[in-house]
């Protein structure tokens, strides 16, 4: 997973942080700069293991065995066995022998239930108020523009708080009609649930300030799935 955020200006891979609030200004003079970024998982392909036949040296039934994630099976040699995390999968007794296998995938996005977010963007603006003195207001303009952005990455390939065309953050909160004294964004590709990207922004001081920022009080997010990838953005305003 790859996390960024801004409290005033875009970053490439990195948070940066203008001192002194955030807003639609030019760029600071001599910003903070912290390095952030994660591993972004790979899924890999099913592996399937024969189970073999059962052989005398060997007490495993004949369709093997899940310990866990290990495979074990019975081959003409003895008992063998699949460490199937390694290559990022889960055991399971399939075709009658124990299998490594790709973990089942996360069920899609919901469409939208109300006019503001749909049900896992509303889990993440939950959970960050979960976090505050003060709760945060879905703005639907705001995730509008959250949503935009992260599809907006998603067509085009690329991971930033700046967009292709050059805008930033506050730019796509503008069109939208949002209006602010103070705003900030919060980016991450790569977590499949809102509890693990909540939990990946409020491991990272850049993304957790933002999340606490006592002048944020209006927040939208927008999560979009692209070929099994996923962009989240999370906007704040106050």
């Amino acid at each position: 997973m790859i996390l960024c955020s801004i409290a005033a200006m875009g970053c490439e891979g990195q948070i940066y942080i203008e001192n002194g609030g955030g807003g639609g200004g030019g760029p600071p003079s001599a910003p903070r700069i912290n390095y952030d970024a994660g591993v972004d998982p790979t899924d890999g392909g099913g592996v399937g293991v024969d189970a073999g036949m059962a052989s005398p040296s060997c007490s495993l039934p004949a369709e093997g065995r899940c310990d866990g994630d290990t495979a074990r099976w019975c081959a003409a040699n003895g008992e063998q066995t699949q460490d199937c995390t390694a290559s990022s999968q889960v055991c399971r007794i399939v075709g009658s022998m124990a299998s490594c296998v790709d973990p089942d995938p996360p069920n899609p996005p919901t469409p939208p239930t109300s006019g503001c977010a749909t049900a896992e963007e509303l889990e993440v603006m939950n959970l960050a108020s979960g976090e505050r003195s003060t709760p945060l207001t879905c703005d639907p303009q705001m995730t509008i523009a959250a949503r935009k952005h992260s599809q907006d990455m998603c067509d085009r390939g690329y991971f930033s708080h700046s967009s292709q065309d050059g805008r930033s953050p506050f730019d796509r909160m503008r069109a939208e009609g949002v209006t602010f004294g103070t705003a900030g964004e919060n980016i991450a590709q790569g977590q499949r649930s809102a509890a693990s990207v909540h939990s990946s922004w409020m491991g990272s001081s850049g993304h957790r300030a933002n999340i606490l920022n006592p002048s944020f009080n209006r927040i939208g997010v927008g999560l979009v799935e692209c070929g099994g990838r996923f962009y989240w953005t999370q906007n704040f305003a106050d």
